[in-house]
């Protein structure tokens, strides 16, 4: 399938030629415009299906779907994989088996789930929660509504090491949207619904040595019916993307894309915001297409961290029940760091409007934990401010004015990105999936004087077979791209050199 509507923007390409040892074979270097124009063409290469199956590695296991959770684990050279009711430790070679563990609710947890009018397909074992730290795998799952985590060898799913409760740290319902990140000090902070209805969102800490902490309980303000989509450890900070109903927006409902940030530090409040972040602070993530009328992509569904540069991409679309339109968008870490430095928007009452407000604490700082410290010492917020400011009055602005790259009439859901080092410049390689199942190339640059650039799209999937990608990740060390289906996993090389011949 062709998709329609891309946006490709022109890219000033004289340096790009130079790049034909460093990118791909498969972007087709050979095939690269001339001159800016010819970038902006409506066609773009299109890998088969048929073409490109001889270059991909398949995993599929019987009875097992929702290949959903892949984590890659370098040191070991093994992909870990959590699909409905089994996990998977899989080589990263060829993605052959290694070993297989199943994970399935019992009998009566299965009955239990039922006989609160939840479908047999529901009532199943959903990995939601997959992390690789040190030799430990931590994973948690949906366990028909009544979810459940373990922490389990790295080399040995099988070994148990520790079981707990899932709640807060795992959704009950298969299709809520959550995510999770370990700290290097083993602490979990977990984004996710904490009840049996999904009415209760949360952003919660656990385990490590400090106390735990989670979002205030039943306030919209704070989190106003989230689909939590990725989570970072990034410094003195642990930060959450996901997209919400803006409480701010006066004319109808609305869905915004928010960064959100805790000190990891954070101990809490004593009598008010007991047990209640106190650092908590949100902003809204603008990513639109310029105009006197900007056209917003407001709803975030994808991100991918670039540490190197401090960098996060994201996956932006317009509403599920708009026109299908998506977009990438790039924004730097002081860029986020900026709008939390500036003024709160805050309402004084249910009635009143939200206006912009002083910032008490400008360049706000996560305090330093000194153990001989009382406790009352360790964050530097007056705990009124922290309890009625939170939501940032600026937006996030972009890297660039407009989105790396937009389409019509689809809706992106994942990406991963690969930096390639030009003579010139560097050069991000972005592997967009979709709701067809197809991968999107695009090419970025961090060059301002340059624009993004399409070059191609690969069909995965049969003609006949349309179906989202659940999970992409990248590895680039071994030049390859894991991407994770409903019915199995896949292994795709970055590069196709045999492909192409080389012109003298």
């Amino acid at each position: 399938m062709v998709v329609p509507g891309l946006k490709a923007v022109p890219l000033s390409l004289p340096s790009l030629f130079l790049l034909t040892f460093h990118l791909s074979a498969s972007q087709n270097i050979l095939d690269y415009p001339e001159d800016e124009h010819q970038c902006s063409r409506k066609e773009h290469p299109v890998i088969s299906f048929e073409d490109l199956k001889p270059w991909v590695s398949n995993f599929t296991y019987s009875g097992v779907q929702d290949f959903s959770q892949l984590a890659l684990d370098a040191n070991r050279n093994q992909l870990i994989v959590g699909a409905r009711n089994y996990l998977f430790r899989l080589s990263l070679h060829n993605i052959s088996l290694i070993q297989a563990t199943e994970w399935s609710s019992d009998e009566d947890t299965r009955r239990s789930c039922q006989s609160k009018g939840k479908t047999e397909e529901e009532c199943q074992n959903y990995v939601r929660v997959l992390i690789v730290y040190g030799k430990k795998v931590f994973t948690c799952g949906t366990n028909a509504f009544s979810p459940v985590c373990s922490s389990r060898q790295v080399g040995n799913l099988s070994k148990i090491i520790e079981k707990i409760n899932g709640v807060a740290r795992c959704p009950y319902d298969p299709q809520h949207n959550s995510t999770a990140v370990i700290t290097s000090q083993g602490e979990l902070y977990a984004a996710t619904v904490i009840d049996f209805s999904g009415r209760d969102p949360v952003i919660y800490r656990s385990l490590g040595n400090v106390p735990p902490l989670r979002t205030a309980q039943y306030n919209s303000k704070w989190l106003n019916e989230p689909n939590f989509i990725a989570a970072y450890d990034i410094g003195l900070f642990t930060y959450f993307f996901f997209r919400e109903n803006a409480v701010e927006h006066d004319c109808g409902k609305t869905v915004y894309s928010r960064v959100a940030r805790v000190c990891k530090n954070d101990i809490g409040g004593r009598f008010l915001l007991e047990d209640t972040w106190t650092t908590f602070m949100k902003a809204r993530l603008n990513c639109s297409r310029s105009g006197e009328i900007p056209f917003y992509y407001n709803e975030l569904q994808s991100t991918f961290y670039l540490p190197e540069q401090d960098l996060i991409y994201g996956v932006f679309t317009t509403n599920v029940n708009s026109i299908a339109a998506s977009a990438v968008c790039a924004f730097n870490l002081s860029a986020i760091t900026q709008a939390f430095n500036g003024p709160f928007r805050y309402q004084e009452n249910p009635r009143s409007a939200w206006l912009p407000t002083i910032n008490p604490i400008a360049n706000f700082q996560c305090g330093i934990l000194n153990d001989d410290s009382p406790n009352e010492n360790l964050t530097e917020r007056i705990l009124q401010d922290a309890q009625r400011l939170f939501l940032m009055n600026d937006v996030v602005q972009p890297v660039s004015v407009d989105p790396y790259v937009t389409q019509d009439n689809i809706r992106f859901s994942n990406l991963v990105v690969d930096i390639v080092q030009g003579k010139d410049t560097l050069y991000h390689v972005m592997y967009i999936g979709t709701e067809h199942g197809t991968i999107l190339k695009a090419l970025s640059t961090t060059n301002k004087s340059l624009r993004s650039c399409y070059l191609e799209e690969m069909q995965i999937l049969p003609a006949s077979q349309k179906e989202p990608i659940q999970s992409l990740q990248i590895l680039h060390s071994d030049r390859s791209l894991f991407v994770g289906l409903n019915n199995g996993v896949l292994k795709i090389p970055l590069e196709r050199c045999s492909v192409y011949r080389t012109e003298g």
